[in-house]
């Protein structure tokens, strides 16, 4: 559905009111108002992007550890030698040195944000 308005003053004034309300495209607020249907906007905080990045990657980097812990527990529940077991358990006192530290950045990095934001 295109709408076009010929006047250039009215056009000027419907830009600037779908841009208040935060709709994308000038289609999606005329719709809105033109069927009366509901539609929620979604601002994108520009200025959360770094903590989400960071704490994307903090994430990504608990479930390849989590993931190592489990293969290295089974390996570990089959049955090995003695020094097979310690070399696992050494891995997985490892995996939870990792997670921990990973947990704690995760931690300081939203205290961070979030003090960030509550000073804005």
């Amino acid at each position: 559905m295109a709408i076009r308005i010929p006047n250039s003053e009215d056009q000027q004034k419907l830009i600037r009111l779908y841009r208040k309300l935060g709709a994308k495209i000038k289609s999606d607020y005329l719709r809105g108002l033109l069927l009366n249907e509901s539609f929620k906007v979604i601002i994108e905080d520009t200025t959360a992007q770094p903590y989400l990045r960071e704490l994307d990657n903090i994430v990504t980097l608990t479930r390849k550890i989590g993931v190592l812990y489990n293969e290295a527990v089974k390996t570990l529940s089959s049955y090995h030698t003695v020094a097979t077991a310690h070399r696992k358990i050494h891995r997985l006192e490892v995996y939870s040195e990792a997670l921990f530290k990973l947990q704690i950045q995760a931690i300081l990095l939203t205290i961070a944000f979030e003090t960030k934001e509550a000073t804005k």
